[in-house]
């Protein structure tokens, strides 16, 4: 008969586990910060990109002498990156009751000529920067330190 010793697995002691999770912890500190601004600046190619886009679809409808020009509003690349708000201005006359004219989010042009497309930065590097696009004549405005470029 022939006996056999089991050779035990150790395993990982407490000390190599805890040596393991402290490099993982320095990689992370120093990997995040680098992560963030690549988030970041691909969410301010995104939304130049996408005000650009507004005014080329605004100018296919005119050219192709549509009744009402429009857009397809893209909020959802706000709601995922969090570091823009999108506004919408247009000319306008008060009523004589002090309201104003209505318009709706999409058209082109409004009561008095056309709308201007704008976000603004809410956080991150250039906060409270503008960004503004005329949707007829393409007119691009800058407010800020965030630049169209």
């Amino acid at each position: 008969m022939h006996f056999y010793e089991i050779k035990k697995d150790k395993g990982f002691s407490i000390i190599e586990l805890t040596i393991v999770i402290g490099i993982l912890g320095i990689l992370s500190t120093i990997a995040l910060p680098s992560l963030f601004t690549v988030i970041e600046k691909t969410s301010d190619r995104v939304v130049r990109t996408s005000l650009l886009q507004s005014f080329k679809e605004c100018q296919i409808d005119i050219i192709n002498d549509e009744e009402i020009p429009t857009f397809q509003l893209d909020m959802g690349t706000v709601r995922r990156n969090g570091y823009y708000k999108f506004y919408q201005q247009y000319d306008y006359i008060p009523r004589k009751d002090g309201s104003i004219p209505p318009t709706t989010l999409g058209n082109c042009l409004g009561p008095l000529g056309p709308h201007r497309l704008g976000v603004r930065k809410i956080k991150g590097k250039n906060k409270n920067g503008e960004l503004w696009i005329n949707l007829s004549t393409g007119e691009k405005i800058e407010k800020g330190n965030l630049k169209w470029d």
